[in-house]
């Protein structure tokens, strides 16, 4: 079952580097007190870096490959375009004030 209306609209209020910062500092009292939307965002969040991961895994390998065979362009071009698309979502992260700021607009 996708995420409701109600748990993607606290999600975006989160501040995640507050979020993380606050489990890594006091794991054992902080973590079992997460929020469900917390929960959430550091799921998807966790998800995409691995996805991140693999598709720069993957450019680099190309990448390895273009120097001793030929490797199509196009191939690389296309590694490149995923990852850059992955990238985006992250740059820059989303901090608290800018999630106020940009629903005040």
């Amino acid at each position: 079952m996708p995420a409701s209306e109600a748990l993607l609209a606290a999600v975006s209020r989160l501040d995640m580097i507050e979020l993380c910062s606050r489990i890594i500092t006091n794991p054992e009292r902080n973590a079992p007190r997460a929020t469900a939307a917390e929960v959430y965002a550091l799921a998807k969040a966790t998800e995409g870096l691995w996805a991140i991961a693999l598709e720069a895994s993957l450019l680099i390998s190309a990448l390895e490959r273009s120097t001793v065979i030929s490797v199509r362009a196009d191939e690389v071009a296309q590694q490149m375009a995923t990852l850059r698309s992955l990238l985006t979502p992250l740059s820059p992260i989303p901090t608290r004030q800018e999630n106020t700021r940009a629903n005040s607009n």
